[in-house]
């Protein structure tokens, strides 16, 4: 049982997320109110649309009159699963590949295979994204026919795949160094040299030790997915695709389809300066998910490094109650006539 505060607060905001975009869509039919002019007790017009923020409207209204808190609620639903689902994927495929890293690979290789993926550690992996997702998410434009390259399921399909493969390399190269780091322990080199071999060492040593470590690194890499999200949302890359109005003197920004919350940066950016509360509210909710992770995150760590400290506590314990035992399995011998 976890029992650090910070972990299940972090849970409680995610799951709230998540769980009042799953009501907006199944108990009001994922309806977005739309006020586009706002009358008094009168009945005279006081305002229009964009409409500041309010009680009834936390994040006021776009340029259509849409409540962007409910748009906001809305697109909670996918961009949260998507994160987790990225991370998730990602650990796991390294976790494979970093095994026959650690236990197969000579010192040299390893070496010299960090020391080339740690230069992408200055390469922004956005722009490798979005050079990558260009071609599949935006819509394109053929004679007067807009469509898209690819389906809608293997657009996600396509995306979720490049942002965890891209990543996968660097997440690989941490968790075998995290298992090498594990081998050097004085308890595994001791079964070592007692004959165990090295599938027994993995499952009876490595895993156990290692495993929670891995829960780290995943809710790690959710923050990293919401952030890559926030900047292909700032080059009108959305989950899912870019719906692009190629009509003639069209003024309507690309949109995304499923009003994930990077589409929403990318669909109201340019109205940061004359109208804010629009823009920033889908980057206030971003914020606010990638806080939540660290919350977990910070939360695991407590955990497991109290968990650690008993682990060390009770040996040191049994060391002792061992000496203590030990001093009294003697007896003295008389001597007479010494």
């Amino acid at each position: 049982m976890i029992r650090s505060v910070k972990f299940w607060i972090g849970c409680f905001v995610l799951a709230a997320l998540v769980g009042s975009s799953l009501v907006h869509q199944f108990v009001f039919d994922s309806n977005i109110k739309k006020v586009v002019v706002l009358y008094n007790e009168k009945d005279e017009a006081v305002k229009a649309a964009p409409l500041p923020a309010s009680l009834e409207m936390p994040f006021g209204t776009d340029r259509q009159g849409y409540d962007m808190f409910a748009k906001v609620v809305q697109g909670a639903k996918y961009t949260i699963p998507f994160a987790i689902l990225i991370a998730l994927l990602r650990v796991v495929i390294a976790f494979f590949i970093a095994i026959p890293y650690a236990f197969y690979f000579p010192l040299w290789a390893r070496k010299g295979l960090e020391k080339l993926l740690s230069s992408f550690y200055y390469v922004p992996l956005t722009i490798l994204a979005i050079f990558l997702l260009q071609p599949v998410l935006t819509e394109q434009l053929s004679g007067d026919k807009e469509y898209f390259t690819y389906s809608f399921f293997m657009r996600i399909f396509l995306e979720v795949s490049i942002l965890t493969l891209l990543v996968v390399p660097l997440v690989s190269v941490m968790i075998g160094n995290m298992i090498t780091a594990q081998l050097k322990e004085e308890f595994i080199q001791s079964s070592q040299v007692l004959g165990a071999g090295k599938l027994r060492i993995f499952m009876k040593h490595v895993v156990p030790h290692l495993l929670p470590k891995l829960f780290i690194v995943v809710t790690q890499q959710c923050v990293s997915a919401l952030i890559i999200f926030a900047h292909l949302g700032y080059f009108q890359l959305f989950i899912g695709g870019t719906d692009v109005c190629y009509a003639p003197f069209c003024d309507i920004p690309p949109q995304s389809i499923s009003n994930e919350w990077s589409g929403l940066i990318g669909e109201y950016y340019q109205n940061i300066f004359a109208h804010p509360l629009i823009a920033l509210g889908p980057v206030i909710m971003f914020g606010i998910a990638i806080y939540s992770f660290n919350l977990v995150t910070e939360g695991l760590q407590t955990h497991f490094e109290s968990g650690r400290q008993r682990e060390k506590a009770d040996r040191e314990e049994e060391k002792e109650d061992k000496i203590v035992t030990g001093s009294t399995n003697f007896k003295f011998i008389n001597q007479e006539g010494a």
